[in-house]
């Protein structure tokens, strides 16, 4: 850890280098090209399936899910023109820092307002999660990248390497309030208001996963029951809903044991290395990697596998894994940043 100027002392965690445009990191591409590619397959793949089960099976349950895959595919192509596209063209504009003194910080509910420096005031204006924003009212930092011809720039909090659009106005939002800080607490989890926050996070998430794969499973199941009449045929039908209904289950399952570790254990530090680069995922927001940490009997391996990338570029750029409980060798444990909302599993071996 580090000192703050107040004495508060603060963890040390990925920050953009100001000056430097994004695209100079080679993990900074990588995601948004991964974000990107997904788009494009899942629709074209999407596309091909409902006009797949349209002419092999014309019928009004088959009409009615080739209509739903049209809407998804369409939702896809808005998100990658109008998110993607206009954030693979920012990551060439250099960083910037903004540091809010008192004033210059102002909430509405999601949305955070902060005071540009400059002769003429203006107001960048945010949505953001809880988590990030009791993060910002706390660390009062805040990393700039753009803006564009439309006044849109990303928006990173230290810890984060994903940021989030926003966008520069000339006034903050309606009702914007200046928030207090949270009295944040690095040692317990538990105790912590951004790690509890992003665990509710993570719960909506995770439920909204579940019951989208559990109606996706009876979609499936409906279709093979109803629509098709060839016992083969039905037969895979009903294995992959129950497929999709378990997996969506699992998710369940592992956000219950984070939010258990959380829960009962404290942080320890361990100083770690990554041996290979830092693999990003289809979804370009968790990735894989293998490295090493420093146990008090040793060097041990760890295995980082489809965790979030926020989380592996805090330990390639500070040298730091951070782990709930005690750490051993031959153990899975929740790993994260104290004070920040980055939780994920890794394996210690």
């Amino acid at each position: 850890m580090d000192n703050l100027d107040s004495g508060r002392p603060r963890v040390l965690a990925y920050e953009p280098h100001p000056g430097n445009p994004p695209v100079a990191d080679p993990l900074e591409v990588a995601v948004v090209e991964k974000q990107r590619n997904r788009l494009v397959n899942s629709s074209i793949l999407y596309v091909l399936l409902a006009a797949g089960a349209g002419l092999l099976i014309p019928g009004a349950a088959t009409l009615a899910l080739a209509g739903l895959l049209g809407a998804v595919t369409v939702l896809q192509m808005c998100v990658l023109f109008f998110r993607v596209l206009p954030c693979r063209k920012l990551l060439a504009h250099p960083a910037i820092l903004v540091t809010p003194g008192p004033g210059e910080l102002l909430l509405a509910g999601s949305r955070v307002s902060v005071a540009l420096p400059g002769a003429q005031r203006r107001w960048l204006v945010v949505r953001l999660p809880e988590s990030k924003r009791l993060l910002l009212a706390g660390d009062r930092r805040v990393f700039l990248v753009g803006p564009d011809p439309r006044g849109r720039v990303l928006v990173g909090l230290p810890g984060a390497i994903i940021g989030r659009f926003g966008r520069i106005r000339s006034e903050p939002a309606p009702g914007a309030v200046e928030p207090a800080a949270p009295s944040r607490d690095l040692v317990e989890a538990r105790h912590d208001p951004v790690v509890t926050a992003f665990l509710r996070e993570v719960w909506c998430r995770s439920w909204g996963i579940t019951v989208s794969f559990v109606l996706l499973a009876a979609v499936i199941w409906t279709t093979g029951a109803v629509v098709l009449e060839l016992s083969v045929a039905s037969a895979v039908t009903t294995a992959l809903a129950v497929f999709y209904a378990v997996l969506g289950l699992l998710v369940l399952v592992r956000t219950a044991g984070l939010s258990a570790t959380v829960r009962r254990g404290p942080w320890q530090e361990l100083h770690a290395t990554l041996d290979t680069d830092i693999e990003v995922g289809g979804s370009g927001a968790f990735g894989k990697a293998e490295g090493r940490v420093l146990l008090a009997d040793g060097e041990a391996g760890v295995r980082f596998q489809r965790v979030s990338v926020d989380l592996l570029v805090n330990v390639r750029d500070t040298g730091r894994l951070w782990v709930l409980g005690a750490p051993g060798r031959g153990k899975k444990m929740a790993a994260g940043l104290p004070g920040h909302p980055v939780l994920g599993f890794v394996n210690l071996r």
